[in-house]
């Protein structure tokens, strides 16, 4: 019996822009869209060489544009098409006003963490961290069960450093 192995990649770098991100429809919808630097393009054709992601059978990314480009790469390399899944979202911080309430007197200034800490917060317009989880639990339960003993890469927004290698038996 052959094992399932997921590769989970965090997209690549993107442009720096000015603004507040994730905080309202409108802002989110940028977030969506942000594209990757030059750097980022150049990191991601660097990753669509490595080794390790060769002869894949399926390519699943994140709806967002950064991992759609990332993720081309990697496709393009194993002539397979990208298929998207919105479960593979970032989360959703949601309103600003409501969550510089939750951040009052937080000792890590970070939303994000602050919200992993407390995973039931979410603001009116916002995602908890338990809904990501749930969410996230859908999109691997549901690749397991369509893709077993394949190799899968899953490009996304989670805090991967680099790539990450699941093997199940």
């Amino acid at each position: 019996m052959d094992d399932t192995i997921i590769y989970l990649i965090r997209h690549a770098e993107t442009v720096n822009e000015n603004g507040i991100r994730n905080t309202d429809e409108d802002s989110q919808l940028i977030n969506e869209k942000e594209i990757l630097s030059v750097e980022g393009e150049e990191q991601a054709r660097k990753l669509s060489e490595n080794s390790e992601l060769n002869n894949l059978d399926v390519v699943w990314s994140s709806s967002y544009t950064r991992a759609k480009a990332t993720a081309k790469y990697i496709a393009l390399k194993n002539n397979l098409p990208i298929n998207l899944d919105n479960d593979l979202s970032e989360r959703k911080l949601g309103n600003l006003k409501e969550l510089g309430e939750f951040m009052k007197d937080k000792s890590t200034r970070d939303p994000s963490q602050e919200q992993l800490i407390d995973q039931n917060f979410k603001t009116s317009d916002g995602e908890s961290a338990i809904e990501t989880k749930q969410r996230m639990n859908r999109f691997f339960n549901k690749i397991l069960k369509e893709y077993k003993e394949k190799r899968i890469a899953v490009i996304s927004h989670r805090r991967f450093n680099k790539i990450f290698l699941i093997k199940l038996v």
